[in-house]
């Protein structure tokens, strides 16, 4: 299941990387298609902006997976170990629930949208809709892989806090040289 995950992570980088280096790409091509030769590329805009739709799922996945996503552990620093799983469980549930009904949404668009093709590059609308579907079907995944490691007991005390701690508060730790409260045993 680890190498799985690691497989996993790994293609989601690869695509980001690869979203991201054709958008500069054809951006660049654009501009200086218009600058020196007053033409451009009609399909580089919309190909740009489909292109980074899909890096805003696909990073949108790793970014949970990593629980790198914006979020305050005030409160979660201060409870209990047993509150911080009650916590846990809390936040992956509606996480769950709201990633199903994203799926649901994104399904029906992507049925809806399968016949319609985008205006310059011809390209169904769905490509756009099903990188929704693809986001929401995986993070349902990782909320599930996360409930299931809590229930087994597979989970570290320090991963019931769903965000990752910043490069600041690191450079203050290691300035004061002290232990923050989340390092303290509760």
């Amino acid at each position: 299941m680890e190498s799985l995950s690691k497989a996993f992570n790994r293609l989601l980088h690869g695509l980001i990387a690869a979203c991201l280096s054709l958008m500069a790409v054809f951006v660049f091509a654009n501009v200086i298609l218009r600058y020196f030769f007053n033409s451009g590329l009609t399909w580089a805009e919309e190909a740009s902006r489909y292109l980074f739709i899909w890096l805003i799922f696909l990073g949108a996945i790793i970014a949970y997976k990593e629980n790198a996503h914006l979020g305050v552990d005030t409160l979660v620093q201060k409870l209990s170990v047993k509150g911080r799983k009650v916590l846990f469980v809390v936040n992956n549930l509606l996480i769950l629930i709201t990633m199903c009904l994203v799926a649901e949404g994104t399904w029906k668009l992507t049925l809806i949208t399968m016949n319609q093709n985008s205006p310059s590059m011809g390209l169904p609308l769905a490509f756009v809709y099903v990188s929704g579907l693809i986001a929401s079907v995986s993070m349902v995944a990782i909320s599930l892989n996360n409930l299931y490691r809590l229930i087994t007991g597979k989970i570290d005390e320090n991963d019931l806090v769903m965000i990752t701690d910043t490069e600041d508060k690191e450079k203050i730790e290691q300035t004061v040289g002290g232990s923050t409260q989340g390092d303290r045993k509760l």
